[in-house]
C-alpha cells in the first residue's frame, strides 16, 4: 500500500514538472506531418466548377479624357444660371435639365459638354456655384443650388466663336428648364448687347492668340 501512494506521488510530480517546463516553452508539442497519397482516380479528376477559383478580372480603367489646359495666357469665358430672387434651385430638377441639354457629369465630379472624338475632348463645363462645385448625385431629393456657372476656356481646338455660341446655346436651354436666370461672370444680367460685347472678346483673344492647340491629358 505505501508503494503505491509513493508510484502516485512520483506520477504526480512527473505531471506537474511536465506543465511548468511546457509553460516555460522547454519543449513543444508538434503534430506529424501527414502526407495524403494521392490515387490515379483522383489525380484525374478536375474541379468541378473552373470558375469558383478564377481570380476576378480587375476593374476596367476609366476612359480617357482630354481637359482644356489653363495657363498664364488662357481666356476663361463664363457666364451663370442664378435662380429667381429669394429662390434656389431643386437639385433634381437641375440635374434633368443640365442632363437633358446634352451634357455629361464625369470628370472633377461636374457636368460638361463633350466632343465626339476617338478620345472625347471637355468642350465647356458646368459647375457648382458652392465650394468645390462639384454635383452629388446621390443627394438630389433634398438638395438645393444656388446657382451654377458655365465656362470654356481659350485656346481651344475648335473655333472659338462657334464654341462660345454653343455655350451660350446650352446655358439658355437650361435656363428654361430650370426657370433661372442668365447673368455673366460679374452677375449682371446678359443683354444682347452685353452678350455682343463678349463674343467680340473672344473675336479679340483669337486674334492675338493664334494657338489652337490647347488640351492635356
Amino acid at each position: 500500500m505505501d508503494s503505491f501512494r509513493w508510484v502516485l506521488l512520483l506520477v504526480g510530480l512527473l505531471v506537474i514538472a511536465g506543465v511548468f517546463a511546457y509553460s516555460r516553452g522547454w519543449f513543444s508539442w508538434r503534430l506529424p506531418k501527414l502526407r495524403l497519397r494521392r490515387s490515379k482516380e483522383d489525380e484525374s479528376v478536375e474541379p468541378a466548377d473552373a470558375d469558383d477559383t478564377a481570380v476576378p478580372d480587375a476593374e476596367p480603367p476609366e476612359p480617357q479624357v482630354l481637359s482644356p489646359k489653363l495657363s498664364p495666357d488662357s481666356m476663361v469665358v463664363t457666364v451663370r444660371i442664378l435662380p429667381q430672387l429669394n429662390e434656389q434651385f431643386a437639385a433634381e430638377k437641375m440635374i434633368l435639365a443640365l442632363r437633358g441639354a446634352g451634357l455629361t457629369h464625369g470628370k472633377y465630379g461636374i457636368f460638361h459638354s463633350m466632343s465626339e472624338e476617338d478620345i472625347p475632348r471637355i468642350r465647356y463645363s458646368v459647375a457648382s456655384l458652392v465650394e468645390p462645385g462639384s454635383f452629388d448625385l446621390t443627394k438630389l431629393k433634398d438638395s438645393y443650388y444656388e446657382g451654377v456657372s458655365v465656362f470654356m476656356v481659350l485656346p481651344a481646338p475648335e473655333n472659338g466663336v462657334s464654341l462660345f455660341d454653343s455655350m451660350l446655346e446650352t446655358a439658355r436651354r437650361v435656363v428654361k428648364d430650370v426657370g433661372g436666370r442668365l447673368v455673366d461672370e460679374r452677375g449682371g444680367a446678359l443683354s444682347v448687347q452685353r452678350e455682343r460685347y463678349m463674343r467680340e472678346e473672344v473675336i479679340e483673344f483669337l486674334r492675338r492668340n493664334q494657338r489652337f492647340s490647347s488640351i492635356d491629358d
